[in-house]
């Protein structure tokens, strides 16, 4: 082990990072057989479970920048799994096809085969203990990269 691997071992961002990479294949494997990819199929979710949503409002919610929904849109409609229509006053939103219902489905089905072997390999109580851990400090640095709210009108 090198020294900069040895110095990082235990560092937050690094572990994170490290886990994330293990978990590839077992993403990697449960996508093979199919056009969707994991991103793919988080997109396809969003859309489903909040018609008519433009891609602004997609990008806001998520981790995801603007062009990074725009590009997995682009391809969720060349799949002829989404269709863009115009929305009353709020843009263009989007849709699920009845194809794209289908892969929502498929992609989600995908997703908890994914969850179920992790929980596996993890044992229940690392699992458990690891998404509360998870929850709890993505609450935090959400409130703490919160927008700061407008000063205060002196008057």
């Amino acid at each position: 082990m090198s020294a900069f691997e040895a110095s990082n071992q235990h560092r937050l961002h690094h572990l994170v990072w490290e886990c994330n990479l293990r978990l590839a294949p077992l993403i990697d494997e449960a996508f093979a057989d199919t056009e969707l990819t994991l991103a793919l199929a988080g997109t396809l979710d969003d859309i489903g479970t909040t018609p008519g949503a433009t891609v602004a409002d997609i990008a806001r919610r998520g981790p995801k920048t603007q062009q990074a929904v725009s590009q997995a849109v682009a391809r969720l409609e060349t799949h002829g799994w989404v269709e863009r229509r115009l929305g009353p006053g709020r843009g263009v939103g989007l849709y699920l096809t009845p194809a794209g219902e289908l892969a929502r489905e498929d992609g989600v089905a995908r997703e908890q085969r994914i969850e179920v072997r992790v929980q596996e390999l993890l044992g229940n109580e690392v699992y458990e203990a690891l998404l509360e851990v998870l929850e709890r400090s993505r609450s935090r640095l959400l409130a703490s990269t919160a927008p700061a709210p407008p000063p205060a009108k002196v008057s």
